[in-house]
């Protein structure tokens, strides 16, 4: 049978809640007495923040600014860092320690496990505002307690606890690294030291030709002293060579001579270099003819003078002829020194191949050598470096700290958290809320019979065509809370199809909420 739903009117409602007053009104100023007291006897906790600046380590790190972090990353790790160690428990302990317990009487126990997992849970590192942790250089360390001056105490025992703890951590790393560094450098200069000595047998097996074998080595060392003696006794090969073939042919033309003596001044003066006596007799030669020739073409060939010149260049030639010999078994012997000179050579530009031969045999091991040294003093170089820095960091651990504060603890105006108006005001609110919500949602529709009461006495229900404010006026009001809004459900009776209900006959009316 369908059923009309009717709406809760704005004037349903007041006259409900107007109605239903002591249900609205109890709970909400029940809510505000306990939150009040709640808020009075519940202790507040103040905070107290200290700033602090931290930089890098300064010792060690001269290719940088001093006191300034290379990068983002590095100042996260060390603040992330700094972090762990103000949540340690070495640290947390020694602080609460310092400072004490809250109350008067001191703890056997103290401090406690679970006074340490408090100090963490009231613990606060946060960066500066709308800044992000790990980005900028400072940060602040905040404690909340329930007692001010203690927060203050705790932060400025925190703020010694975290430089004297970072100083040993800083002091223990740098010991750790020296003594890593000293024996890393032991070793590479032991290892040093065999290369070395394998590199000193191997140069004094070498003997006159290191020079050169260090200069083949070297990358911009230029040609080698070898290079430089082959290249002039590649010269001097060719000019002995060239003195040998020039007394040869000389030795060759001075028996051509010996049979024509006349035909000595077709001799070039760069044949008879180096032959005085061969160029007087030239020139002696040349003079008689030329002599000879002006006679001639001024007198008759009869003529004395003409006769005279003929003989004095029969002479000449005459003894030309007779000296010929003694010349050329001179220049037979300075062809033959040349020869042998030009052998020489030859076998001292031999002996020079065969060294460079035996050099570059020897330059790929005496490379290898030389290359283990070289690795092996950088290694060295760069442990003693390495260890000459971590020195300086194990001195500067104990002699500075890495953190700066920002002036003093600061201690907040009020307490952290909601004031006690603002709680008793919530605790009044969340009543009068829990109260309209028993008056709209704890209740029943009345149905068309008399209500029950427990005493088993029937009410009046409202009526069919009844106002909202009519029926809860009509509605009993005695009994505990909700017992006089359940309805007792009527007995069933038989449905018959061929009757129509209606609202007005059945008195029943659907109400939506």
């Amino acid at each position: 049978m369908p059923t009309d739903p009717v709406s809760l009117t704005p004037q349903a409602v007041y006259e409900t809640l107007r109605a239903r007053r002591a249900w609205v009104v109890g709970p909400a100023i029940a809510g505000f007495v306990v939150a009040a007291l709640m808020s009075v006897v519940t202790p507040r906790d103040w905070k107290a923040e200290q700033g602090l600046i931290i930089r890098s380590e300064a010792a060690g790190f001269v290719e940088q600014r001093l006191g300034k972090f290379t990068d983002l990353s590095e100042m996260k790790t060390v603040q992330e860092t700094l972090l762990e160690v103000a949540r340690s428990q070495s640290v947390i302990e020694a602080v609460l320690r310092q400072v004490g317990p809250a109350t008067c009487h001191a703890k056997p126990d103290w401090p406690s496990p679970r006074d340490v997992v408090d100090f963490r849970d009231n613990l606060r590192i946060t960066p500066p505002g709308g800044a992000e942790f790990g980005k900028t250089e400072v940060f602040y360390i905040g404690l909340l307690d329930t007692d001010a001056d203690r927060a203050v105490r705790l932060v400025e025992a925190l703020t010694d606890q975290l430089e004297t703890r970072l100083q040993q951590l800083r002091d223990v790393q740098a010991s750790s690294l020296v003594a890593e560094l000293e024996r890393s450098v032991g070793s590479a200069q032991a290892t040093l030291d065999t290369e070395v000595a394998r590199l000193t047998d191997f140069e004094r097996s070498v003997g006159a030709d290191l020079a050169a074998l260090r200069q083949i080595e070297s990358p911009g060392g230029g040609q080698s002293d070898i290079g430089q003696q082959a290249l002039a006794i590649d010269a001097e090969i060719m000019r002995a060579a060239a003195e040998r073939r020039r007394f040869e042919k000389l030795v060759q033309l001075l028996g051509a001579i010996s049979q024509n003596p006349g035909a000595i001044t077709s001799l070039p003066d760069t044949l008879l270099a180096g032959q005085p006596a061969l160029v007087q007799l030239k020139t002696g030669v040349a003079q008689a003819q030329l002599n000879f020739a002006n006679l001639q073409g001024k007198r008759t060939a009869t003529h004395p003078f003409v006769v005279a010149a003929r003989n004095a260049q029969r002479q000449v030639e005459e003894q030309l002829r007779q000296e010929l010999p003694e010349a050329i078994a001179g220049v037979e012997i300075e062809a033959a020194i040349a020869a042998e000179r030009e052998l020489s050579l030859i076998e001292r530009r031999a002996s020079l191949d065969r060294r460079a031969a035996g050099l570059a045999a020897k330059r790929s091991e005496y490379s290898q050598l030389v290359a283990s040294v070289e690795s092996r003093k950088q290694v060295v170089e760069t442990g003693r470096r390495q260890l000459a820095d971590a020195n300086a960091l194990r001195a500067g651990a104990g002699s500075g700290s890495v953190l700066a504060r920002i002036d003093g603890v600061e201690r907040g105006a009020r307490p952290v958290g909601p004031g006690r108006t603002t709680v008793a005001a919530s605790g009044g609110l969340a009543g009068l809320i829990l109260g309209v919500g028993v008056v709209f949602f704890g209740i029943s529709v009345p149905a068309t019979t008399s209500p029950v009461s427990p005493s088993g006495q029937h009410h009046e229900s409202p009526r069919p065509n009844s106002t909202p404010a009519e029926a809860a006026a009509t509605a009993p009001h005695s009994g505990r809370f909700g017992e006089d809004w359940i309805a007792a459900t009527p007995e069933p009776t038989p449905y018959d199809d061929s009757v129509q209900y209606s609202e007005a006959s059945t008195g029943l009316r659907t109400v939506s909420i």
